[in-house]
């Protein structure tokens, strides 16, 4: 595993290499050829520069089109004075044929204009009350003499009919007429030079609204176009960078070729440490397999070869089968069961499976004490956020770690601790009490096989001394959320 590691690290940096060397003629080129990001940022400003102009034109027509609308208005706001004034005289010029002549005929201009008044002057109140100006002209005092000429027109045809020419003796009645028409005239004068005043303000508004439009597109323009050309002329000269450029790139490409060369020679050492690894692991494998073998013949066959004999001899003499050979059998049979089990349970601990890592490493621990020499104490908690990978491989550790303090370390003690480091990983200890790390044979594969199960669980190996004396291993692990 650490052998498979180490080759993948291995490739790992050769492809960096490749990709790094593949690179670095282009990144010094880049770093070295500042003009193309120039022209680029050139040609960008040219096109917000068009784009803004845009935008200012189109905000430059709504602007004429609202003061052509004003403008308008104000027109349309002159001709309906003008109505209104025509309606006026119509009104005054049926009124007065009437009271001359006495003949309802004249009255035709009088009754026409009262019909349409209404509404012409309805339109010119509504458009001059929806002036949003803050100072406008008011046409209150309008309003007053316009009702009072109609209601003066109106009671003056009333008292023809009724006095007859007698009304034309009164001439007080066609002064005050006149009076009423002279100040509605001077009103509507004033009214009309306020809407013309507003037309010729629009219309300046709007040449204004020309004038800087057009001096802005001719800036922006002008601008765009020396942009253009700043553009052309950095091309240019990245033009002349770039073949320099792709010079030392050919350069550095020989040169990467020798680098990956030796790159080469280290992936096939690598190669070679796999295959040397994976036949140690072969040899392990043997060895282990052996041990059980030995283990097998010589206790569970010595409790069976047993078995037989008290077996045989009972079978000689019935009579002999007495308690005691009974008990004796018991024992025996008691002795194949605990090495089974012991057996059993080197290969893979059922407490493990059953009660998690906290029972198996607690069991292990009496069981490791039983056998004389340094004494084991287990503190172990948050075993349930593990995921069996790791709780058996923590398991393996363990069983790697005591079999090394008991055959060199020279301890009395060994102190294991689990518990959880944080929201996301898990602390894994095993601390002795020895004369600590010693150097490390070349054929020793103790700490190698920690530190493999140690990265084949997802987490990080340290092997050292002590905080005081003896030597210490801490595993770091990655929690799964699966079982948090």
């Amino acid at each position: 595993m650490f052998a498979e590691a180490e080759y993948k690290a291995t490739k790992g940096t050769y492809m960096h290499v490749h990709l790094r060397g593949a690179m670095a003629g282009w990144g010094r080129s880049v770093a070295n050829l500042p003009y193309t990001n120039i022209a680029i940022l050139l040609l960008v400003a040219g096109l917000c520069a068009f784009i803004y102009t845009a935008q200012k034109g189109l905000h430059s027509i709504e602007q004429i089109r609202l003061h052509n609308e004003a403008r308008s208005a104000a027109l349309q706001n002159t001709t309906l004075l003008a109505e209104t004034l025509s309606l006026l005289k119509d009104v005054e010029v049926g009124q007065r044929g009437f009271i001359i002549t006495g003949d309802e005929a004249f009255l035709s201009p009088y009754h026409e204009a009262r019909k349409r008044f209404g509404e012409t002057y309805s339109k010119l109140t509504h458009v001059l009350e929806s002036d949003d100006r803050p100072i406008k002209y008011s046409h209150e005092r309008l309003d007053k003499l316009v009702h009072e000429r109609i209601e003066h027109a109106s009671y003056t045809i009333e008292q023809r009919r009724i006095l007859g020419e007698l009304l034309l003796a009164n001439t007080m009645l066609f002064v005050e007429g006149k009076r009423m028409m002279d100040e509605i005239r001077q009103e509507i004068s004033l009214l009309q030079a306020d809407q013309n005043a507003i037309s010729e303000a629009h219309i300046e508004l709007a040449r204004e609204v020309q004038r800087r439009s057009f001096n802005l597109n001719y800036q922006i323009c002008v601008g765009a176009a020396l942009l253009l050309l700043l553009s052309g002329i950095f091309l240019v000269r990245e033009k002349r960078r770039r073949d320099i450029a792709e010079t030392q790139l050919r350069t550095t490409n020989l040169a990467l070729e020798e680098r990956i060369g030796e790159r080469t020679a280290q992936l096939q050492a690598a190669l070679q440490r796999i295959q040397t690894f994976a036949l140690e692991q072969d040899q392990n494998i043997e060895t282990e397999r052996r041990r059980l073998a030995r283990e097998v013949h010589d206790q569970l066959g010595q409790v069976f070869t047993s078995l037989k004999l008290v077996l045989l001899g009972a079978k000689k003499s019935a009579a002999d089968f007495s308690a005691e050979k009974l008990d004796e059998l018991a024992q025996l049979l008691d002795e194949g069961i605990h090495v089974s089990r012991r057996i059993s349970a080197e290969l893979r601990p059922a407490l493990l499976d059953d009660f998690g890592l906290a029972a198996a490493l607690q069991h292990y621990a009496q069981q490791f004490n039983k056998q004389g020499g340094p004494q084991m104490r287990v503190v172990v908690r948050d075993d349930q956020l593990l995921s069996p990978l790791q709780a058996n491989q923590l398991f393996r550790i363990l069983q790697e770690a005591a079999a090394n303090v008991r055959r060199h370390a020279h301890a009395e003690s060994i102190e294991v601790e689990g518990r959880r480091d944080g929201d996301q990983h898990y602390c894994f200890s095993i601390a002795d009490d020895g004369i600590g790390p010693q150097p490390i044979r070349s054929d020793a594969s103790g700490v190698r096989n920690m530190r493999e199960r140690s990265a084949l669980a997802g987490g990080t190996f340290r092997f050292g001394p002590g905080t005081s004396k003896g030597t210490t291993v801490v595993i770091h692990l990655t929690l799964d959320e699966e079982f948090q």
